[in-house]
């Protein structure tokens, strides 16, 4: 079992014009008996689910999705070597597998292109994107989840408004899990788990737990 979340601290990184992650003491053991934290943080702060509500219109929220259809097998695609901001397209995702793109795919699908190692850094938000067509691709063989390793599966633009993946992803009554760590050395094929907070939002941060298929 491994845990492909990042832990979430004060002052984490953020995408781009979300609200910093804060903590503060509203009590202490020495004085209260007890310790209480308050914290304030974006429903997409560090690993994550995106709701399709996030960019669909009366879409479902995190609340209205079934744990049910966030667990189970799962595709790894590890995409090593990646430009900053480069394409991950559909030919890019069959020469990382080494051949054509199934005819059937998992629910779940985790792109692994290794820029968490940057999280934290300025890199970070130079992360690759899927194209479109990749999107489509994915979707139209059966995915449901689209899981990436990075702030976002569109490449992370400031203060841009477009967001295809997403639109694509979410308009299909999909989810997104963005931000997994720890993704390493993991087999092609794995048991995924995702258990967002249990919110009646756009997104919610998540606990994502992978095992071996096998």
């Amino acid at each position: 079992m491994r845990d492909l979340s990042h832990v979430i601290r004060a002052g984490m990184p953020v995408y781009p014009g979300d609200p910093a992650v804060e903590f503060a003491t509203t009590a202490r053991i020495e004085t209260e008996g007890v310790e209480v934290t308050s914290l304030t943080l974006s429903t997409h702060s560090g690993t994550h689910l995106d709701a399709p509500s996030h960019s669909v219109r009366g879409g479902r929220t995190v609340a209205q999705i079934s744990l049910e259809e966030l667990r189970g097998p799962a595709l790894l695609v590890r995409m090593p070597g990646l430009a900053p901001r480069a394409e991950i397209t559909v030919a890019g995702i069959e020469r990382a597998l080494g051949a054509p793109l199934p005819a059937v795919l998992p629910a779940i699908v985790v792109i692994e292109t290794g820029w968490a190692q940057h999280y934290g850094t300025d890199a970070a938000f130079r992360h690759p994107g899927l194209t479109p067509d990749a999107a489509r691709a994915l979707l139209a063989r059966g995915m449901r989840v689209l899981c990436v390793d990075t702030f976002s599966p569109d490449l992370t633009e400031d203060g841009g408004t477009h967001f295809p993946v997403h639109d694509l992803v979410l308009g299909a009554d999909g989810a997104i899990v963005e931000n997994l760590c720890n993704l390493e050395g993991l087999p092609r094929h794995l048991e995924v788990e995702i258990v967002p907070l249990p919110i009646d939002a756009d997104g919610a941060p998540a606990r994502i737990i992978a095992r071996d298929a096998g």
